[in-house]
């Protein structure tokens, strides 16, 4: 039986032509400059955001002062989301990583829209399970197969979320330096240099005006043991 192409899909996309004009009344449109910081660590939760364009870094400070980046959201995604519904702090700092035009939410409005309106409140239940499953399996990956399946794990969910084809494979069209990667799979610089280097020379991957494409994506998920898992799961 053909296998069926797997596609993700974003909150927003998720809605009714109704419901996304809806959503996009209830909050106020904001441009912001890469390096702004929306919400950091601790703080109260005051707004949730949509990223309209752009790119949103979520990250944790380790208890030795590191910084260990979880996900970096994309257009139609949800940032903030985790602060509705309760009066716990934010868990997370989220950083604009790429010139941003959002949607900010007032926390109170958005939940009063949510609890009325049954569409939006199913869209976001799932989209919440999705990523905290998504969130669950990286540290599984980490966990069970070390720096080097960390690495293997974050490459895959970046061709995942922001892969294009090429000729040769997947190009993860967003910049990616060894520091950045560092951070997703919390080793340093050094580790990683050894480790991209390892997969150049045995032609697992090359770089492309500064980009990285996977040449033998197979290769990675086969050292993971990857199942059959849903795209939405595999992403960062």
């Amino acid at each position: 039986m053909e296998k069926k192409e797997q596609r993700m899909v974003h909150f927003f996309e998720q809605l009714s032509t109704e419901n996304k004009q809806l959503m996009l009344s209830k909050g106020t449109k904001i441009k912001v400059q890469s390096g702004f910081v929306l919400f950091s660590e601790g703080d109260s939760p005051k707004y949730m955001y949509l990223v309209l364009s752009g790119l949103v870094r979520l990250s944790k400070m380790t208890s030795e002062g590191k910084e260990f980046s979880l996900s970096l959201l994309q257009r139609d995604e949800l940032v903030g989301e985790a602060g509705l519904f309760n009066e716990l702090s934010v868990a997370v700092t989220a950083t604009v990583e790429e010139d941003a035009e959002l949607i900010r939410y007032d926390r109170s409005i958005i939940e009063k829209l949510f609890i009325e309106n049954g569409e939006l409140a199913v869209a976001f239940m799932k989209w919440s399970a999705i990523q905290n499953q998504s969130t669950q399996s990286k540290f599984r990956d980490l966990i069970l197969c070390g720096k080097k399946g960390g690495l293997y794990s974050t490459l895959i969910r970046f061709s995942n979320s922001y892969g294009v084809e090429h000729d040769e494979g997947v190009l993860i069209n967003v910049n990616l330096t060894n520091i950045e990667i560092a951070n997703y799979i919390g080793t340093t610089r050094e580790g990683v240099n050894r480790m991209m280097n390892e997969l150049k020379k045995e032609e697992i991957i090359f770089y492309e005006n500064n980009h990285i494409v996977i040449r033998d994506i197979q290769y990675l998920k086969d050292f993971l043991q990857c199942g059959d898992c849903p795209v939405e799961i595999c992403t960062i």
